[in-house]
């Protein structure tokens, strides 16, 4: 085992649990922790897709919570670019398995690549892959997705396609309409290099960034659906305890009701003794 290996291994044992975090942030309290982790358990997803798929926090929030975890840099959208050699050092089969995208090749020689979800197996694939000298950053998990999903990366066996700057974004419909590049699928916008004949829009490019924005509509609906799944739930299950509560204070009542009834019946059958006695002790006094 390397050194950064090793050392990488050392800090796990001091890294703050990702749901204690989340709660330090106010994203999640106990309650909804132990029910993103039961909803884990059932559908296999990470802790981080739930909280993000209920949309408890975005996707953002939970890279930036991810690199505080690890101690790492986060990056947002509009700053993520890649360069060539950056790119060529991993083939797209190795970038989707690690789920992991190389940007570029920093002045020291160090290898900067992007990760939305760090694991100690994935630092260790990585080294064993690109060396030790890499230099991990966080990024939301929809901009490694882009990232995969185009032809930035070259196939095993094949050459690297022709890179030109690339930079993932959030809002692409801002960036359509500054015109400021050519938009690929799914947020991706390639910003062609001065000259390049490829410097118009094509009707494919539209395709995608109406493509784009529909799968963005479609996760916000879900996590809309999961809110409202989640209001009703706890409104029904408030609606039961309220009735319980309700239930449990009538038969209170009634309880109180009855030990009333009985303590108005001790009180008449005591007043009743009394006068039976006077009258007793006014009859003996006569007799004497």
């Amino acid at each position: 085992m390397n050194d950064a290996a090793m050392e990488q291994r050392d800090e796990t044992a001091n890294r703050t649990a990702l749901g204690t975090l989340l709660i330090e942030r106010g994203f999640l309290d106990a309650e909804r922790l132990d029910e993103a982790l039961r909803i884990g358990a059932d559908t296999g997803e990470r802790l981080g897709e739930v909280v993000v798929r209920m949309g408890w926090a975005s996707e953002d929030d939970l890279a930036k919570t991810l690199a505080d975890q690890w101690k790492l840099r986060y990056v947002e959208r509009s700053a993520i670019s890649f360069d060539g050699d950056a790119l060529s050092r991993m083939s797209r089969e190795e970038a989707t398995r690690l789920e992991a995208l190389p940007m570029r090749v920093s002045e020291d020689g160090a290898v900067v690549v992007a990760l939305a979800e760090p694991t100690d197996a994935r630092f260790l694939a990585l080294h064993e892959l690109l060396g030790d000298r890499i230099d991990c950053v966080v990024v939301a998990k929809s901009a490694i997705d882009a990232g995969l999903r185009s032809d930035l990366l070259p196939k095993d066996g094949s050459s690297a396609p022709a890179i030109v700057p690339v930079a993932l974004v959030a809002d692409v419909e801002e960036e359509t309409a500054n015109g400021d590049g050519q938009h690929g699928g799914n947020g991706v916008v390639v910003t062609p290099e001065i000259g390049d004949s490829a410097d118009q829009p094509t009707a494919s490019d539209f395709d995608e960034v109406a493509k784009s924005l529909s799968e963005g509509l479609s996760a916000q609906l879900d996590s809309l659906r999961a809110i409202v799944v989640e209001a009703e739930s706890t409104r029904e299950r408030d609606r039961r305890e309220i009735e319980r509560l309700t239930a449990e204070l009538a038969d209170r009542a009634a309880e109180l009701n009855d030990r009333a009834a009985e303590l108005a019946d001790r009180n008449g059958t005591i007043e009743s003794m009394q006068h039976k006695l006077r009258e007793l002790a006014d009859s003996l006094e006569r007799r004497g």
